[in-house]
């Protein structure tokens, strides 16, 4: 549903263009699902009482998929049903007048239907309306005079009720779905971290290549980001154009500060697995850091985030994972003259060091001219609900 909006464009007058690419939500509230009701009924009377009966269950039906949640994709889906109808129907009707109906005929007005519509910068609910809209007035045209016209008539009526039900009664932005979702992210971070020091605790030689447990759940990662990612979006669709959304652009931006620190430190966690697979229980590796010892730095990091997320104050257990990290470079350092030889440790061991300061420090609300806030401050701003 937020395929049209650029991050941090509250406010922002949404383009048509962008409006036309719109993406098709679910009836996501019980509120969504009475409005569609509502639209359809409405729709269906304003359509018989000035044309056919026989035809206006189509507004009605244009109607139902015009309301969305949002006064955004309500526009979207209207403008897109609307033009994508009345294309069809132009091109149905220029072509049986050319040629009439028949098997052959209807291939055709398909075929070109369906790769024009392919070309056009329109949604898929856009598109999808040309060849069916083409399909129908072929079909059933010659056999229903005044389909083409009243098709036309009947699908601006639904649109423009739709979109004024839609717009007319606007909702609240979902603030809940995108709270959940990004709960949800960052368990699955917890999670991860615990995996990884699950696997180092427990010795199991696996050969150069097959992979690790926490490899799967490290690559799944990668999707629950992308629903938190979209539910954020939702939430912030649902304040443009919204009178009931402007008093809630400060959450929108809490929620995008804590999406894009889940970002980073998702980064950091896949990175680390993929460093930890590499490296313990293969043959022809045998790193200077003990297993033992960074799995506790790892539980020690996973302690750190649950707290951090609990907005409780981090700044005494990160300054003491911070000399812990440090103590065991000193341990795989102190008797190796060949600086070579401990490189991959040393290496593992910054990246623990990056997920400390990403869970530590919020750098995304500190403006680029003013000063770094320090642990004691960031340690007051959770980077999860």
């Amino acid at each position: 549903m937020a395929g049209g909006f650029a991050k941090g464009s509250v406010g922002v007058p949404v383009p048509l263009a962008q409006l036309l690419t719109t993406k098709s939500g679910t009836f996501g509230t019980s509120f969504t699902v009475v409005k569609a009701a509502v639209a359809a009924s409405l729709a269906f009377a304003v359509a018989d009482h000035l044309g056919p009966q026989k035809f206006a269950s189509l507004g009605a039906v244009v109607a139902i998929f015009t309301v969305q949640s949002s006064i955004v994709s309500t526009l979207g889906q209207g403008l897109q049903r609307v033009l994508g109808n009345v294309l069809g129907v132009a091109i149905a009707s220029l072509w049986v007048q050319r040629v009439g109906t028949s098997w052959w005929s209807l291939l055709i007005a398909l075929l070109v239907a369906l790769f024009g519509a392919r070309r056009l910068p329109l949604g898929f609910a856009g598109q999808a309306q040309i060849p069916i809209a083409v399909l129908l007035t072929v079909a059933l045209g010659p056999a229903s005079p005044g389909y083409g016209h009243w098709r036309v008539v009947d699908t601006l009526i639904g649109g423009a009720v739709g979109i004024v039900v839609g717009v007319g009664l606007p909702e609240r932005p979902l603030f809940g779905p995108a709270r959940q979702a990004l709960s949800a992210w960052g368990d699955a971070l917890e999670d991860q971290l615990d995996a990884i020091a699950d696997e180092l605790e427990s010795v199991r030689p696996m050969g150069d290549h097959r992979r690790h447990d926490f490899i799967e759940s490290s690559r799944a990662l990668a999707v629950t980001g992308a629903a938190g990612g979209a539910a954020t979006g939702a939430a912030e669709e649902g304040i443009h154009f919204n009178p009931r959304g402007r008093r809630d652009r400060d959450e929108l931006d809490l929620l995008r500060r804590r999406e894009r620190e889940l970002i980073r430190i998702t980064l950091q966690i896949r990175v680390l697995s993929l460093t930890v697979d590499q490296l313990y229980d293969r043959p022809s590796i045998e790193p200077r850091l003990q297993r033992t010892q960074l799995a506790e730095l790892v539980r020690a990091t996973a302690q750190l985030f649950r707290d951090r997320r609990a907005g409780r104050d981090i700044l005494a257990g990160s300054l003491a994972l911070r000399a812990e990290i440090a103590q065991a470079v000193q341990s795989v350092t102190a008797q190796e003259a060949d600086a070579y030889a401990v490189l991959d440790s040393v290496s593992l061991l910054g990246r623990v060091e990056q997920l400390r300061q990403e869970i530590s420090v919020d750098t995304s609300i500190a403006s680029s001219s003013a000063p770094p806030a320090d642990a004691a401050d960031a340690a007051e701003r959770p980077a999860d609900g």
